[in-house]
């Protein structure tokens, strides 16, 4: 798939994680889908659950920085669960590989 991905690194305040990731998913997830997002996923580190990140495809840029400046009100509300300002950056798809679903025959 090309086009673009947001990729934001989340770091909760200790005991914070599941407010924090409840909020991502009841706010951004909805909002995302409605300017024209194509799918996020939220990826918690297996060590240190304080830490989230979220993946959001786009098809272009501008998509996803529209986004970005209409979500910055809700982070604000989002930062009373992080231990400190979430880290965002955009990066352009240049190959992808995914492997094809075998079908038993």
């Amino acid at each position: 798939m090309e086009g673009y991905r947001a990729i934001v690194n989340y770091y909760f305040k200790k005991g914070m994680e599941e407010s924090g990731i409840k909020f991502i998913e009841n706010e951004l997830v909805k909002k995302a889908k409605s300017m024209g997002c194509h799918q996020i996923e939220l990826w918690q580190n297996e060590r240190d659950h304080a830490q989230l990140v979220g993946i959001a495809h786009w098809n272009n840029i501008e998509e996803a920085r529209q986004f970005q400046s209409h979500w910055q009100a809700k982070e604000k509300e989002l930062l009373k669960f992080c231990a400190k300002a979430p880290h965002h950056e955009f990066f352009k798809v240049r190959s992808t590989y995914a492997e094809k679903s075998r079908r038993a025959a």
